[in-house]
């Protein structure tokens, strides 16, 4: 489906969850799929809006349509540190120019946590730890440092089905949605919570 159908979709759902990135929403869907519960049944959509910036502007958009929404993010905690690893064997000075637009991007998005959280009627934490509630879910850092630490056999069946063939490699809704339907063992509580506050935006549960 394109993605300005996608976003049609939005308008014609009884809720709405509104994800940054690609993987969201296989993530999503499949544990809904291993429950045996259908979102599109019961009119709720999953939408990738591209990124934390559109976030709220997204859900302040359907919610004055009178579509509630649900918002999932990541909180980027080891976005640092990963940037600055990527880096180590640049010479000194283009390392540490690097190194100082990566703490500028850091700041800037621990602010951009705090923008959010105050919007959504949460406490404005710049770097919030792993958290499901009524109205949102943030994962400390992101979605797949999440499944590494709480899920290891989520990675393990991605891995599998991208050496067959038939996943494909980095973020890949379809990839993520089969990994998360048929992954070994069961998702992790936060997994669960994050389906059961969304399904509660039409009063089922």
């Amino acid at each position: 489906m394109r993605k300005n159908e996608k976003a049609m979709e939005g308008f014609f759902a009884h809720a709405m969850v509104l994800v940054e990135g690609r993987g969201d929403e296989g993530v999503i869907t499949g544990c809904a799929d291993r429950s045996g519960i259908n979102l599109g049944a019961e009119g709720i959509s999953v939408i990738e809006v591209h990124g934390k910036d559109n976030l709220m502007i997204s859900d302040a958009l359907f919610s004055a349509l009178g579509v509630p929404c649900y918002v999932v993010f990541d909180g980027d905690a080891g976005m640092e540190e990963r940037k600055r690893a990527s880096v180590q064997h640049l010479i000194p000075q283009q390392r540490q120019d690097k190194e100082q637009e990566f703490e500028r991007q850091a700041r800037k998005n621990r602010t951009k946590n705090a923008n959010l959280l105050q919007y959504l009627g949460a406490t404005p934490n710049p770097q919030s730890a792993d958290d499901s509630t009524g109205r949102y879910t943030v994962f400390e850092d992101t979605l797949e440092t999440y499944l590494d630490h709480h899920w290891p056999t989520w990675e393990e069946r991605r891995q599998e089905l991208v050496r067959a063939g038939e996943g494909i490699e980095g973020k890949n809704a379809a990839t993520y949605l089969e990994t998360t339907r048929t992954a070994a063992t069961e998702p992790p509580f936060l997994l669960h919570a994050l389906l059961e506050n969304v399904r509660s935006l039409t009063g089922r549960r």
